[in-house]
């Protein structure tokens, strides 16, 4: 009996390990943007320090009727939170990702004992979706529930350059 069970077992669980790693990469996208979107572009910037660099995408759209809370933007291979304000009566999104050498730096304590129970921090570039180089995906939240929309050939405009 306990290897029936063991048998019937192994496979549900197997089952369920894989649906749930695959579950962010199979994220269905909104056939229909959650705003009426005007202009996407990005730019590299390089700031005033050796090794400060980053990229800064942005969104204009039309201020949306609805409410809805714009969660995060997932391009180059990575992720960052989106920031929203209006500017005469426009939306715009954005999202900078620093790309520096010196955010990337872990900076850990002297005494190896006071770094006892630290949990590592998630260096991981991994992001769910499989994007080209100018494609992006913004998550938004509409009615409690999360949503994704793909943006797709986003220009690319000069560096930026700061002292």
């Amino acid at each position: 009996m306990k290897k029936i069970k063991k048998l019937i077992l192994i496979p549900i669980s197997a089952i369920i390990i894989i649906m749930s790693f695959s579950q962010c990469s199979s994220a269905q996208f909104d056939k229909k943007a959650p705003v009426t979107i005007t202009d996407t572009f990005y730019k590299n910037w390089v700031g005033g320090v050796p090794g400060v660099t980053g990229i800064l995408i942005t969104i204009r759209a039309k201020v949306p009727k609805t409410d809805i809370l714009f969660d995060s933007i997932y391009f180059n291979n990575k992720m960052v939170k989106l920031k929203s304000e209006v500017q005469k009566n426009e939306l715009i999104l954005t999202g900078n990702f620093t790309v520096s050498s010196k955010t990337d730096r872990i900076i850990m304590h002297a005494n190896p004992k006071e770094e006892f129970g630290n949990k590592p921090p998630n260096i991981s570039n991994k992001i769910p979706f499989e994007l080209q180089d100018n494609e992006a995906v913004i998550s938004y939240i509409i009615n409690s529930r999360k949503r994704y929309y793909k943006l797709s050939n986003i220009k690319k405009e000069n560096t930026s350059f700061y002292k």
